[in-house]
């Protein structure tokens, strides 16, 4: 009896842990490698069931566990990215005046990043509009900074601008413009009451970009 009662306390603990595993490598962010370890033994964890082997986890909630950063599927990351497509095409719909003709091709590049890794087209920074490049260092700060997402708590301002800084020494992000971002105080508008308060009024976000799929901690 005793025996019994210790097997069973040993796989009580064993599948605490497991859980416990499948909880942290649920939520979007950075998976551990001992993490990965456990996954891999939850994977190959069968019970013995009225003659059936039954698993913990399937082969697909496997893979999607197993997602390094974030929580997001390779099609759905496809998915969410594709928002960028969808804004330039609604946008070429509009008669836009000769000064303001490029606004569709602006907005449609504020996701490319300076070393091509960026999206949909994989622009150079030869190829991206001035605009876009600063659209892209405010739309960056905004999102980290956001404070009405329901899935992440907004960043403080020294982490927001040390990843700004991050991001132009990776070669993502031109330097000079996240330099005069960082020196002209440009955030600061955001903090204003007068903005704060046009926002709350109207219930709309001013932040309608992601940026979660770079996985910050």
């Amino acid at each position: 009896m005793q025996i019994i009662n210790a097997e069973a306390e040993a796989d009580i603990k064993l599948l605490n842990e497991f859980f416990a595993t499948i909880v942290e490598a649920n939520e979007p962010s950075i998976l551990k490698e001992d993490s990965k370890e456990m996954l891999d033994k939850i994977s190959g964890y069968n019970f013995e069931a009225l003659d059936n082997d039954l698993q913990i986890i399937t082969e697909d909630e496997f893979n999607l566990l197993s997602i390094k950063k974030g929580s997001l599927s390779p099609s759905e990351r496809k998915e969410i990215e594709s928002h960028v497509v969808h804004t330039q095409s609604f946008l070429n719909h509009i008669p836009w005046t000769k000064e303001f003709q490029n606004v569709p091709t602006i907005a449609g590049a504020h996701h490319e990043k300076l070393d091509g890794s960026g999206y949909p087209y994989g622009m150079t920074a030869d190829q991206i509009p001035l605009p876009s490049k600063i659209m892209t260092v405010c739309d960056i700060f905004d999102a980290l900074t956001a404070s009405d997402r329901p899935y992440k708590p907004a960043m403080g301002l020294d982490r927001a601008l040390d990843i700004l800084r991050i991001e132009s020494k990776q070669g993502y992000l031109d330097n000079d413009l996240v330099q005069i971002f960082i020196d002209a105080k440009v955030c600061k508008c955001i903090e204003s009451k007068v903005y704060s308060s046009t926002n709350s009024a109207t219930g709309t976000s001013n932040h309608p970009c992601a940026h979660d799929l770079h996985e910050h901690s």
